[in-house]
Order: C-alpha cells, then sequence, then structure tokens
C-alpha cells in the first residue's frame, strides 16, 4: 500500500492507497451523477459548479482530517500538492499501464 504525507495549512496529512471499492464509493460521493463510474465523471463535472464551497464541501470528503478552517488557510498550492498526492497514491500504476500501452499502439501503428 502506497502512502504520503502533505502539508496543508501546517497540518501533515497523510494520504494512503485506497482500495478499488473505496474509490469507486468515493468516486460516487463526489460526483452524485456518476453513481461511482468513472466514464460518468466528465458529464457529472459538466454540471459542477465551481466555487470555494467545492472545496470546503469535497475535500474532506476525500481528506475527513482537512477542516474548512484548514482549508480556508491553505496556500492553493498546498491543496494542489494534495490532490496531486491523491492522484500519484492512487493512479500510479494506471498511469503506468496506461504509458506502456500507447507505446505498444505507436509501435504498432509504425510497424504497418
Amino acid at each position: 500500500m502506497r502512502d504520503r504525507i502533505v502539508t496543508v495549512a501546517g497540518k501533515n496529512i497523510s494520504v494512503t492507497e485506497k482500495k478499488i471499492g473505496e474509490l469507486e464509493k468515493l468516486t460516487a460521493e463526489l460526483f452524485p451523477g456518476s453513481k461511482g463510474k468513472i466514464k460518468d465523471i466528465q458529464k457529472a463535472l459538466n454540471n459542477l459548479e465551481i466555487d470555494w464551497d467545492l472545496l470546503y464541501d469535497k475535500l474532506p470528503i476525500i481528506f475527513p482530517e482537512l477542516t474548512k478552517d484548514d482549508i480556508k488557510n491553505a496556500y492553493m498550492s498546498e491543496i494542489e500538492s494534495l490532490v496531486q498526492g491523491f492522484i500519484d497514491v492512487n493512479f500510479f500504476g494506471i498511469k503506468k499501464i496506461a504509458n506502456q500501452m500507447m507505446r505498444l499502439i505507436q509501435t504498432s501503428l509504425q510497424q504497418k
């Protein structure tokens, strides 16, 4: 299991790898219109109202130890590092496989 510590507003936040079922549930909580399906996230994002409340409402779903005051006192770069840490910890393997798949596709296209 991967993990990473990210500092946000002076607080150390532990970002730990989640199980696939946990990620599916988290997707459904963050984007109710997606019903937990990755393929429907874009549709849910299109209907999302972008405002500061988005940070206050959505980040604590992913990182329960964050409070509204933590978020209010954080730099955007800290929030960016936190979200990037979450992506790196949970989707590093997929990114690695996707890169290899793209190379295989490119190689096969060049051979034709």
